[in-house]
C-alpha cells in the first residue's frame, strides 16, 4: 500500500463516491475501482459499503481514514518542510469552504501575492467539518470556515460577515415582497441537510419562528452555484449569501426578494492549530495579514 492509494481513499471519503473521487484525481473509475479492491485485498476486509447516494465507509474504513490522513499529512509536510529549508520561498497551505474559496478569497489571494511575493499559497476547499479535522491534526496553516468551530480547541477569530438573501429569478412570477406566511407558497430550492450552511440556515428559520416542514422544499442541492443556477432558471426562491450572486443582481438574473423578520447573516471565521502547536513565525505573520484584509478584499 503506498501514499497515493491512500491519498485516493481519503479522496473517495470526501466525496462519498467513487466517480466522483476518480473525477477529481484525474483517472478512470476502473482504475480506481481496482486500486481500491488492491487495498480490500491487503487490509483482508471491505473499507465501503453502497448506498443510494454512493458510497459509507465501514468500521474498518473508518480506521483506515484516520491513518490515511496522519500518513499523508506527514508526507506532504515532509515535502513542504525540505523545500522551504532549501528555498526562499515559503509556502502556506489555506482551506476553505466552497463559497469562501469560490467568491471570497481570490481577490484577497491578489492581493497577498502583490505584498508578500515570497510566498506561495497552497489552495484547498472542502467542507467546514473536514477542514476542522485537517486543522486540528496539523495538515494545514489556516481554514476558513462557516460559523463558529465544533472543536472548542481550536483558535478562532470572525474574519467577516455576509448577508443571506432570499432571491428569485427575474422570470419567476413572485412579488419583491413577501409575508413570512406568504413563503410557505412558493417553491423553495436549498442546501443538502448534510452541510453546514444549510444547518445554520434551519435554525435561523426555526428562531424567526419559521416551520420548516411546511415549506415547499422542491429539492435540496449539494453547493451554493447549483442552487444559484436552479433559481436563475426560475425553479424556485433560494437563500443564498450575498458574496455570490453580486455580478447575477447587477447584470439583473437574480433580484432579492423582501421578507421582513428573515435577514440573515452568516458569519465566517479563520481557524488555526490549537495553541499547543503553534505555526510557524512565517505562517503566523501571513495568517495575520489575512485575516487583517480578508473582509474588505471580498471579490
Amino acid at each position: 500500500m503506498n501514499v497515493q492509494n491512500l491519498k485516493m481513499f481519503i479522496k473517495i471519503i470526501e466525496t462519498g463516491s467513487i466517480s466522483k473521487a476518480a473525477e477529481l484525481m484525474n483517472i478512470s473509475q476502473s482504475a480506481l475501482s481496482q486500486q481500491l479492491r488492491v487495498m480490500e485485498t491487503e487490509i483482508g476486509t471491505r473499507l465501503f459499503e453502497r448506498n443510494y447516494n454512493g458510497v459509507i465507509p465501514t468500521d474498518t474504513g473508518k480506521i483506515v481514514y484516520n491513518h490515511a490522513m496522519e500518513i499523508t499529512s506527514s508526507y506532504d509536510r515532509m515535502f513542504l518542510d525540505i523545500s522551504n529549508s532549501q528555498n526562499q520561498n515559503k509556502t502556506i497551505h489555506i482551506i476553505a469552504n466552497p463559497c469562501v474559496y469560490s467568491y471570497a478569497l481570490p481577490c484577497t489571494l491578489y492581493h497577498v501575492k502583490n505584498n508578500y511575493p515570497q510566498y506561495t499559497l497552497q489552495m484547498e476547499v472542502m467542507s467546514s467539518q473536514a477542514i476542522e479535522d485537517k486543522i486540528a491534526k496539523g495538515q494545514a496553516d489556516m481554514g476558513i470556515i462557516i460559523g463558529k468551530p465544533k472543536d472548542k480547541n481550536l483558535s478562532s477569530k470572525k474574519v467577516f460577515t455576509d448577508r443571506l438573501c432570499l432571491v428569485a429569478g427575474e422570470k419567476m412570477e413572485v412579488p419583491g415582497r413577501l409575508t413570512r406566511e406568504e413563503l410557505y407558497n412558493y417553491p423553495l430550492l436549498m442546501l443538502v441537510k448534510n452541510q453546514k450552511t444549510r444547518q445554520l440556515m434551519d435554525k435561523s428559520l426555526v428562531k424567526s419562528g419559521i416551520q420548516i416542514g411546511r415549506l415547499h422544499i422542491l429539492y435540496a442541492l449539494e453547493s451554493t452555484e447549483s442552487l444559484k443556477l436552479s433559481a436563475i432558471n426560475g425553479f424556485g426562491l433560494a437563500f443564498l449569501p450575498y458574496m455570490a450572486i453580486k455580478k447575477e443582481l447587477y447584470h439583473k438574473q437574480l433580484r432579492i426578494i423582501h421578507c421582513p423578520g428573515l435577514e440573515f447573516e452568516n458569519n465566517y471565521f479563520s481557524i488555526k492549530r490549537p495553541s499547543d502547536v503553534p505555526a510557524s513565525p512565517e505562517s503566523a505573520k501571513l495568517i495575520k495579514y489575512i485575516e487583517k484584509i480578508l473582509e474588505d478584499t471580498i471579490c
